[in-house]
């Protein structure tokens, strides 16, 4: 099968490779269908962010169930499926704790998580245990669902600030995941607004009917202090958010990139009572994601550019030019490629 995979250079090379003949028994084929590029992928070739080598990348995926193990019992072939693509043990400490985000791992590697440090999904097939896929309703749609990861993450920070509705949050940043956190909050009834530079997203978030501002327009019809909690989707934009939090509030650490470094406000913690959420990995939350993102049709409009694993080159440098008219990258491994405008 066709798979793209990072090499010690920071590159990815599509390279052939072998499918297992037999399955675990309690595991599934999938052929995949979508398959998301993230920030993450983009930052692990930018140099921002460390990458293993010889790893199929890719971790936001969904696709049809080819066949099953002998043990699986959820599944049948031609099932649609999204892929949970953090796998926890289910054995250490943590797992049995309830702290399956925080899994140590059988081997102590820590969290298996598929196109980080185990093969991901940037592939034409992809096999994983049956309880890491979930069937997807009849009426969502491939790009709707292929979102549904990002969905999860968005969640797990919005449960672990306590945000509820009516509450006021300011989103840093309005990509590709900005714009998911806006979708997700308006459907739980969060007054959300975003802020941005790029004229392609103001706009393409203008044309979706979603709140996003530039800097200028946010000081003056916002006054600063005035958000519940500030989300901080592109990782290096702390000094803004705690500019912008009310007292008692909360900056939530969402993007993130190794060289950001950011000297703590403590007096303004200590005297305005201002938090910092760091999340995490979800923990057990794709079962609410899907069920929320299937809510969110929506969601399937970000998408904006399909390519084949052929042309990957042409969708890292799409998505790596400073000014890059595109929301959402996806590759079609099994399917015809299609650019979008």
């Amino acid at each position: 099968m066709q798979a793209l995979v990072l090499t010690n250079n920071r590159k990815i090379c599509r390279t052939e490779m072998d499918s297992p003949a037999d399955l675990a028994p309690d595991a599934a084929e999938i052929g995949i269908e979508l398959t998301g590029i993230c920030g993450t992928d983009m930052a692990v070739l930018a140099g921002r962010e460390n990458g293993t080598a010889g790893i199929i990348r890719g971790h936001e995926a969904v696709g049809t169930v080819l066949r099953t193990g002998a043990h699986a019992r959820r599944l049948a072939a031609g099932d649609r499926v999204v892929i949970d693509p953090n796998e926890y043990c289910g054995s250490c400490d943590a797992c049995r704790a309830g702290e399956t985000n925080l899994c140590y791992g059988a081997a102590g590697q820590g969290l298996a998580i598929s196109g980080v440090n185990q093969h991901g999904t940037f592939a034409e097939r992809y096999i994983a245990p049956e309880r890491f896929l979930y069937v997807l309703p009849d009426t969502m749609t491939w790009e709707a669902a292929v979102l549904v990861e990002p969905v999860a993450c968005v969640l797990n920070n919005i449960s672990a600030a306590g945000l509820k509705a009516g509450d006021r949050v300011l989103i840093m940043g309005a990509g590709p995941m900005g714009l998911v956190a806006l979708l997700v909050m308006r459907a739980l009834g969060i007054s959300a607004v975003a802020t941005e530079i790029s004229r392609f997203r103001l706009d393409f978030a203008a044309a979706m009917g979603l709140s996003v501002l530039t800097p200028g327009e946010l000081a003056e019809h916002l006054p600063d202090r005035s958000f519940d909690a500030v989300l901080d989707t592109v990782g290096d934009q702390l000094e803004t958010a705690f500019g912008k939090v009310r007292r008692g509030g909360k900056v939530i650490l969402f993007g993130f990139h190794d060289g950001y470094r950011f000297p703590l406000p403590v007096k303004q913690m200590l005297t305005d009572a201002v938090s910092i959420i760091g999340a995490g990995e979800y923990n057990q939350g794709f079962p609410r994601a899907l069920r929320i993102a299937a809510l969110i049709p929506e969601l399937g409009n970000l998408i904006t550019h399909r390519f084949s694993l052929d042309t990957h080159d042409d969708a890292f440098r799409l998505l790596g030019s400073g000014e890059a008219k595109a929301m959402k990258v996806v590759f079609t491994p099994n399917g015809t490629t299609r650019k979008e405008s």
